[in-house]
């Protein structure tokens, strides 16, 4: 059999080698640490040898949606490792010359070689079978290598010869960055191994969803996928369904258009394709089954979380709660089955299923714990566990309550998994956007926070790595101090400060509990109080008087995924009654009290686009917004804040940058031209999946907001032959 060498292109300069597919840089042989925006710097100059590349390109391409000030920090910083790296000197470059004023160029010779990686086999010549493309994809060229020439020397063998663990990076476009999964599936293998889809959120804050061949160094966007919420693949890895502006719908990859398939249920996290006549989607609480081809979702008897089939049999592996052990059980079943089989096994996230490419017969469980992927062997045939879990790879981000994880796996011996970062702190900034201090702990995992009505505190929520959960943080905006103020188990986020400051209103869930509305005071052994009553809360304001509490069932206006928002009032006076205050066929959300109580400002869609207005606000016996609905925005906007006086309102757009309109309140309120201030950097918004805000000082010129550290920015790590990397092999 014919074998021939395939080539990847390699960069040669000095003593240094460079592979653009892997972001592979090796100085005679031994590798080079270089990662987040050194390395993509390092790959456009080398894009453009004796070129030019500009810092306004650079900004651009690498730090859209950042303060001048956090790009010049961040830019000098990046090439000074990037020189570092390469024992380079500003004074007396040999690779990298700076322009002063204009940019960097690459100034040492190069040379194109070609990096010997995989290898693909000539096909045999019998038996004659026309394949399925014109190539073998370098995800199986290794394997099918090895397997070949293993059996030819020893047919008896049940063994395959392993093969070396390769692995590379995918990092998003330029202008767009990762977010890690919670309330959706953020990437997935395709079920043959040979492609991964991702998404991405750009300046605006919307997901596109990409595609990369992973017999191709390239990622490209996914036609008719922008603003797509989640993702999960059709069995026959040449299309992907998605969940899009409240509806399903099937993009075949190879092609143009999509196939509407029916209406989102609400909290869609994935499906699963049955049968050609049976697709199952999977959401929060509920599982239901609805046409490929398109009708109404029925609700079936069985709640499958993250449900996947199991390979020849008709059972389906799938996630359930349980609440004594507060962790996810791995079951096997089915749509309608009464009875399921529970394994002993707990995680903090959904269990995947992939056999062993090693071992015939064998096959591992995999799912997060602890903040770490483990593999735990697994007989199939049997239904049972064969031995103890195995570390795969540790720091990988996962969410208790929701059960997602950033981690895929394919048949075929490919895992792809997202590095877990903390690399956030929140920042005082001024109106241009001038760091003026800190505030609280740093490279920690959060986006938001609020400012007490002293100013004297902030409110945010960081969340743990080992327990998968969010939990509650008081700042002391004087000294910079920061407590854990809650620690006991459950979800809480997206903190509401009382009118006085003695008190924190907050979303709170405990697993498989939908979340809703939590109250309690700051001392340390504070009790909480837990509404019980109605759907997904999220409070988003409390009203001046104390009586109010504002809340969406919601919280993300600016995608308007699954349902379409409205906006409550909880009437702490009178038994934490429930009032509809916003209810249509739009989406409306971020309802947010004026200083003086007599006015709500909130954002809708009804233009269209999800705007911010004003209405008049009316407590009494019977709660409403009242008369006509003032616009105050004019091309988007997602964060709503007022200054304390009643004279600005601040929002953050869909450009990412926080404008400021002045208000003079009356009958008929008057409103200034919306006033760009700064902006929050995309980095910093997709740090977590969770809402992105900001807050003002009662005076109208400090801002707290969240900011990223110069750390390396988050990837996705494709591993290939990940079985042949576990410490111990079963």
């Amino acid at each position: 059999m014919g074998s021939q060498p395939a080539q990847y292109p390699k960069t040669s300069f000095g003593p240094f080698e460079f592979v653009a597919v892997s972001g592979d840089l090796r100085k005679f042989g031994t590798r080079i640490r270089l990662q987040g925006k050194p390395l993509q710097i390092l790959t456009l100059l080398l894009e453009r040898p004796g070129q030019i590349v500009s810092r306004e390109e650079l900004q651009k391409h690498l730090w859209q949606g950042t303060t001048f000030v956090d790009f010049e920090q961040g830019l000098n910083s990046a090439v000074n490792k990037l020189r570092q790296a390469l024992g380079d000197s500003p004074d007396q470059p040999r690779y990298i010359e700076t322009l002063p004023g204009k940019g960097y160029r690459f100034i040492a010779p190069l040379q194109n070689q070609s990096n010997r990686t995989v290898l693909e086999i000539a096909p045999p010549v019998a038996p004659a079978v026309k394949p399925a493309k014109s190539w073998i994809p370098w995800t199986l060229a290794l394997s099918l290598a090895a397997a070949v020439g293993f059996l030819a020397g020893n047919r008896q063998s049940s063994l395959r010869l392993p093969v070396p663990t390769t692995r590379f990076s995918v990092i998003p476009p330029p202008g767009f960055a990762l977010e890690g999964a919670a309330s959706r599936q953020s990437f997935a293998l395709s079920p043959d191994g040979t492609r991964l889809a991702f998404s991405a959120i750009d300046s605006s804050g919307t997901y596109q969803l990409f595609l990369r061949d992973l017999n191709n160094p390239q990622s490209h966007p996914i036609p008719n996928t922008r603003g797509a919420h989640t993702l999960f693949w059709h069995s026959s890895s040449d299309a992907i369904y998605i969940s899009i502006q409240g509806k399903i719908r099937r993009v075949p990859l190879n092609g143009e258009g999509f196939v509407a398939i029916c209406d989102a249920p609400a909290f869609t996290l994935n499906g699963l394709l049955v049968s050609p006549t049976n697709l199952l989607l999977d959401t929060n609480a509920i599982t239901y089954s609805v046409s490929p081809s398109g009708g109404t979702p029925d609700r079936v008897k069985n709640f499958l979380h993250w449900p996947q089939t199991l390979p020849g049999t008709d059972d389906i592996l799938y996630t359930a709660w349980d609440p004594a052990a507060k962790r996810h059980r791995a079951v096997i079943g089915g749509p309608d089955k009464s009875e399921s089989a529970k394994l002993p096994l707990l995680a903090d996230s959904r269990i995947l299923f992939a056999p062993s490419t090693i071992t015939p017969g064998a096959s591992f469980l995999l799912y997060v714990s602890g903040g770490n992927l483990v593999a735990n062997p697994f007989d199939l045939a049997r239904r049972q566990l064969t031995g103890d879990a195995i570390p795969v790879v540790n720091q990988v981000y996962s969410f208790l309550p929701l059960a997602t994880a950033d981690f895929s796996v394919s048949a075929n011996g490919i895992l792809a998994y997202q590095k877990y970062a903390a690399r956030s702190q929140l920042a005082w900034v001024d109106r241009a956007g001038r760091r003026l201090a800190t505030a609280g702990p740093a490279n920690v995992n959060l986006k938001s926070a609020r400012l007490s009505p002293d100013g004297r505190h902030l409110a945010t929520s960081i969340y743990e790595l080992e327990t998968s959960l969010q939990n509650l943080w008081i700042i002391d905006t004087v000294t910079a101090a920061a407590k854990q103020l809650t620690s006991a188990f459950g979800l809480r986020d997206a903190p509401v400060w009382g009118p006085h400051g003695g008190k924190l209103a907050f979303l709170h869930g405990s697993g498989g509990r939908t979340p809703k509305i939590g109250i309690r005071g700051l001392a340390e052994n504070a009790t909480e109080a837990i509404e019980s009553e109605g759907g997904f809360q999220l409070p988003t304001d409390w009203s001046p008087d104390g009586r109010f509490i504002a809340f969406s069932n919601n919280g993300i206006a600016r995608l308007a995924n699954e349902i379409q928002g409205d906006v409550f009032l909880m009437d702490l006076s009178r038994n934490r009654r429930t009032i509809p205050l916003l209810h249509s066929t739009f989406h409306e959300g971020n309802a947010t009290f004026s200083p003086d109580g007599k006015w709500l400002a909130f954002t809708s869609n009804e233009s269209g686009r999800t705007e911010l207005y004003l209405q008049a606000f009316t407590g009494g016996d019977n709660p409403a917004v009242t008369g006509e609905r003032f616009p105050v925005s004019r091309a988007g906007a997602q964060v709503v804040r007022w200054r304390r006086d009643g004279k600005e309102i601040f929002y953050l757009g869909f450009d990412g940058k926080v404008y400021a309109v002045s208000v003079q309140l009356g009958q008929r309120p008057a409103f200034g031209p919306a006033a760009p201030l700064f902006e929050i950097s995309t980095e910093a918004r997709a740090a977590i999946h969770a809402l992105v805000g900001f807050d003002v000082s009662p005076d109208g010129q400090r801002f707290v907001i969240p900011t990223v550290s110069d750390a390396e920015a988050p990837s996705i790590v494709v591993v290939q032959n990940w079985e042949t990397s576990l410490p111990v092999r079963r």
